[in-house]
């Protein structure tokens, strides 16, 4: 007598999307089907039921009832509509599913497989459930986003939504792809007298194959997307960057795929500003702890054409300006007095407002033939001589 299995197991991306998911990604692998089990009796007129989310724990409940912690596993569902919903912290998935009742040859697993993620679309999943054959179909596949193309033993047979009644009893593999999306793939079962129905979620890629820096600034990456998936909610996308370099790992370029956290902040097109976490950093008093950030990352609009929108730079600069993140550096060197004079103007005219001391660096804010204006305190800024400081950096 058969009985259904799953199992969900990590693998490498397919090389055919190579092009956009070349980062490490993670596959999930689930056989779904039926196998043969003996002494079914005590299981019959039950239904049965594998939970397991990918990266982390979360509860399981049926129908409003808490019934244990993921990996969960019950062969005692009730047959009928059950509602079954998966939370862990802020992120839930709720499902309503037909679930059959196991007879005297099959257990009819339901299989619900999950990657939270960090919103409803920066998350994926697979659903496996099994309907008496009345259709004829023996396998039906839907996918988010729909007409993605599907694989059958390696063979392309279609785009989703996809069925077919051509399928003859036994196992196959099933791979459904989408550029711009992380592919997924499982290993089924097929048998006569029922359908295999299957539910996809994929997750839109939020970086790209590889990250590489803007010239001129080696340690701020381009992130841009041509996904409108990616580039439409930008706070959920910046914790999708995050979220995806932890569980996947970013490529950057002569670094190679880093599951350690890359970015210490992120702009995007808007000009919003994410700390590391990717929460977005409203007060711009703020910026002053990007004061040691080593690298940073755009989250850019294929679409706006190279480089940064008007917006991004604008923050950047302010970001610069006020934590003195990635800008030059003036270094006083010896006066002679131990100290330099700092004016309100460029030039031996200029009123004296402050004293900087041999040694101290500061970032500078402009600069002119013979002068250099720099950033004395939150409050005092002024020039000094070129010929007193050493000017580094881009």
């Amino acid at each position: 007598m058969p009985i259904s299995t799953i199992s969900n197991n990590p693998n490498k991306l397919s090389n055919v999307i190579l092009y956009v998911l070349a980062i490490a990604g993670i596959i999930m692998v689930i056989y779904f089907g039926s196998e043969v089990l003996k002494n079914l009796d005590n299981l019959k007129g039950k239904a049965a039921l594998t939970v397991e989310v990918l990266y982390g724990d979360a509860e399981v409940l049926i129908n409003g009832n808490k019934e244990g912690p993921t990996p969960f596993n019950s062969k005692d569902i009730t047959p009928g509509e059950n509602k079954v919903t998966i939370t862990a912290g802020d992120r839930t998935y709720e499902t309503t599913i037909d679930f059959i009742a196991n007879d005297k040859k099959y257990i009819h697993n339901v299989g619900i497989f999950r990657d939270l993620g960090t919103s409803d679309t920066f998350s994926s999943g697979q659903v496996f459930w099994f309907e008496k054959g009345n259709s004829g179909n023996v396998l039906r596949i839907l996918s988010e986003p729909s007409d993605a193309r599907v694989f059958i033993d390696n063979s392309e047979v279609g785009k989703s939504p996809y069925s077919s009644d051509k399928l003859s009893d036994g196992e196959y593999d099933l791979r459904v792809e989408m550029a711009g999306y992380e592919s997924q793939t499982a290993r089924i079962n097929i048998k006569k007298g029922y359908t295999l129905n299957i539910s996809l979620k994929l997750f839109p890629v939020p970086v790209p194959s590889k990250a590489v820096a803007f010239e001129g600034n080696e340690g701020f990456f381009d992130l841009s997307s041509d996904n409108s998936s990616v580039v439409s909610d930008t706070q959920n996308w910046a914790k999708a960057v995050v979220y995806w370099n932890k569980t996947r790992g970013i490529n950057i370029a002569n670094l190679g795929v880093n599951k350690e956290l890359l970015f210490d902040y992120l702009i995007d097109y808007k000009g919003n500003v994410y700390d590391q976490d990717g929460i977005q950093v409203t007060n711009k008093e703020d910026y002053k702890k990007f004061a040691e950030a080593d690298k940073g990352a755009y989250l850019g609009r294929t679409s706006d054409g190279l480089g940064l929108t008007q917006e991004a730079k604008a923050s950047l600069l302010e970001l610069e300006t006020t934590s003195g993140l990635g800008g030059k550096k003036a270094t006083v060197v010896e006066t002679g007095t131990g100290w330099l004079r700092v004016r309100d103007a460029a030039g031996l005219n200029g009123v004296e407002i402050a004293r900087v001391t041999v040694g101290q660096e500061y970032l500078v804010l402009e600069e002119t033939t013979g002068w250099v204006k720099i950033k004395v305190s939150d409050t005092v800024q002024g020039w000094v001589s070129s010929d007193y400081v050493k000017v580094e950096g881009n």
